[in-house]
């Protein structure tokens, strides 16, 4: 009886042997190039062993060694309810022999239940994640390069949070990942020229939307699925998220005048907001408000410190096969992030605790004057 209601939590496996089959081969020639000879380590969890399998299996065919590390769902929730945090937060020896001994690292999201895991209490989630810090300086000591795959997001708990359907989640993580760095590459060379070399920004739209915002011509982060060494030299960069597409780069802290009416899904990671509005009057934010789960925003706002009405980050979405896709809006062709808050990752002097977002696909974008186009 425990099986039967731990299987009715578990995804639903509808896709097809031939399209995770598809999928691998693309992750594996056109992101992580992989080479005949080079060492592989897929992590899989009980929701993502099937595409696990698939990546092992054309890792092989490729002319790769392969490692595949399993970690059952219901066997980690068990341990976690018996108070072994520790022990599930600590990685043996040997692991970390093989991930010293790798090429390339494939990571899908695990535990499944995002829900449940954000539940537990901060102290508690760190521990059962005290292996991070040393797993990324290992991996850049070593030079692994990888991808950390949204295929393992899509799960019952967090569709339900996300107001989702699950196989159309799905579809679009699939559809989307498969979208190559060089189709890319081609959309956002352009956009990262230009906002590379402006001073300011202004996004408009017929609902409400005419934001200035300043770009102090900082380095701008291209994100096409592929990293180069150089990019994997960065604390924390070894992963590639995919689906990817995107260009960021750290605000002007001090440039920001007018509103930007979201019309995105805002989605933590275990729940949603709606409807958000972000006034900005000399540089500082004015007013924000949501039509729905404002609640977090508040609550995060509160926590934030000095510079959390102040601009954070500017995020332009490159990828045509996303569409408010849960965990990826910022990525969808043509949406425009506007962040308020921490910017230093990209370069930019804010240091507040604060990460708030307001998301806007399909409004006007110049850049001093000219418009910024976003084509295929």
């Amino acid at each position: 009886m425990l099986a039967e209601s731990w299987k009715a939590r578990m995804p639903t496996d509808s896709v097809s042997s031939q399209t995770r089959a598809k999928l691998a081969r693309s992750v594996l020639k056109n992101n992580l190039q992989l080479k005949p000879g080079e060492r592989v380590i897929v992590e899989a969890w009980t929701h993502t062993l099937p595409w696990a399998v698939a990546f092992a299996r054309e890792a092989r065919h490729m002319g790769a060694q392969v490692l595949i590390p399993y970690e059952d769902e219901e066997a980690y929730w068990d341990a976690v309810a018996h108070g072994e945090d520790r022990l599930l937060g600590k990685v043996a020896p040997h692991e970390w022999a093989a991930l010293a001994k790798s090429n390339v690292y494939i990571h899908m999201w695990g535990p499944g239940d995002r829900v449940r895991l954000n539940g537990l209490p901060e102290a508690q989630q760190n521990r059962l994640f005290g292996f991070n810090n040393q797993w990324y300086s290992t991996a850049l000591k070593n030079g692994v390069r990888g991808a950390r795959l949204e295929l393992g997001r899509p799960y019952p708990a967090l569709t339900k949070a996300y107001k989702a359907d699950e196989a159309a989640w799905m579809d679009q993580v699939i559809r989307g990942t498969m979208v190559s760095p060089d189709s890319l590459a081609r959309i956002g060379s352009p956009v990262g020229r230009v906002l590379g070399r402006g001073k300011r920004i202004r996004i408009q739209d017929d609902r409400g939307t005419d934001l200035t915002l300043g770009l102090a011509r900082r380095p701008v982060r291209m994100d096409y699925g592929r990293t180069t060494p150089a990019e994997r030299k960065r604390p924390f960069n070894q992963l590639t998220t995919l689906p990817s597409g995107a260009a960021t780069l750290a605000l002007d802290e001090s440039v920001a005048d007018g509103t930007i009416v979201g019309n995105r899904t805002c989605f933590y990671d275990d729940a949603i907001a709606t409807g958000g509005v972000f006034s900005f009057r000399k540089g500082k934010l004015a007013h924000a408000e949501f039509e729905t789960g404002g609640d977090r925003f508040d609550r995060d706002f509160k926590k934030g410190g000095k510079g959390r009405d102040r601009p954070g980050q500017l995020r332009i979405g490159l990828n045509p096969q996303l569409n408010n896709t849960p965990q990826l809006e910022d990525r969808e062709l043509g949406a425009v992030m506007v962040s308020l808050g921490n910017n230093q990752f990209y370069g930019g002097k804010n240091r507040s605790r604060l990460f708030g977002w307001v998301i806007n696909s399909g409004a006007t974008v110049e850049v001093d004057g000219k418009p910024l186009a976003l084509g295929s």
